[in-house]
C-alpha cells in the first residue's frame, strides 16, 4: 500500500482547476522551490540499509534531542539551481514571506498539486548529504556538505523533474484532480 494525502473534494477540484489552467504551461519558464528540514544526526524517518550477514553491523550515534537540525530553502528550473538558502529552524510567516519576497517565486497552495518533483530533488540531496550513514559535528559542517551536493546536482535530473510536469498535469486532469502515481 503506497501513502498518499487525503484529498477532499475541495481538494480535487482546485487540483482539477489547477491542471487545466495549467495544460499549455511552459515548465522551463517557471521556478520550483520548497524548505527542508535537514539533521545533524541524519535525515527524519525510518533508516535502514542491507549488511552482509557474514559482516559485523553499522552504527551510528544519536544525541539527546537531535543534536540540532538546519532549515534550507532551495529553487530550481529546467536550466539549473537557482538559489539555495538556509533559514532559522523557527521560521514565522513573515519570515518565510520575505525570503519568497526576495526571490519573487510563485508557490503552490497546499494540495493543489502535491509537489512531488520537490520531494524527488530533496531524496536526492538528503540520500547525497547522508551517504555512507554520514553524520555532522556542527551546523556550518551540515551546511558545507549541503551546498557542495547542491551546487553538484546534475543538470539532466532537473531538466528531467521539470519534463515530467506536462504528464503530472495530464494525470491529475485524467483522475479528476485525484490521486496519481507520481
Amino acid at each position: 500500500m503506497k501513502a498518499a494525502p487525503r484529498l477532499q473534494q475541495r481538494h480535487k477540484n482546485e487540483r482539477l482547476q489547477f491542471a487545466r489552467s495549467n495544460m499549455a504551461t511552459d515548465w522551463n519558464k517557471t521556478i520550483f522551490s520548497d524548505e527542508k528540514k535537514l539533521n545533524l544526526d541524519g535525515p527524519d524517518g525510518y533508516a535502514h540499509y542491507w549488511r552482509d550477514l557474514r559482516k559485523d553491523p553499522m552504527y551510528f550515534s544519536k544525541r539527546n534531542f537531535g543534536g540540532g537540525s538546519l532549515m534550507v530553502w532551495a529553487a530550481f528550473c529546467g536550466n539549473g539551481t537557482v538559489a539555495l538558502s538556509f533559514i532559522g529552524t523557527r521560521t514565522n510567516s513573515q519570515d518565510y514571506q520575505q525570503l519568497l519576497a526576495q526571490h519573487v517565486l510563485i508557490r503552490f497552495t497546499n494540495k493543489t498539486m502535491h509537489p512531488n518533483w520537490l520531494e524527488n530533488l530533496w531524496s536526492v540531496l538528503v540520500r547525497r548529504v547522508y551517504a555512507n550513514a554520514k553524520q555532522y559535528t556542527t551546523v556550518n559542517d551540515l551546511k558545507r556538505a549541503i551546498r557542495a551536493e547542491w551546487d553538484g546536482l546534475d543538470k539532466s535530473l532537473l531538466q528531467s523533474l521539470v519534463g515530467s510536469m506536462p504528464n503530472r498535469i495530464f494525470e491529475v486532469a485524467q483522475k479528476q484532480g485525484g490521486i496519481t502515481h507520481y
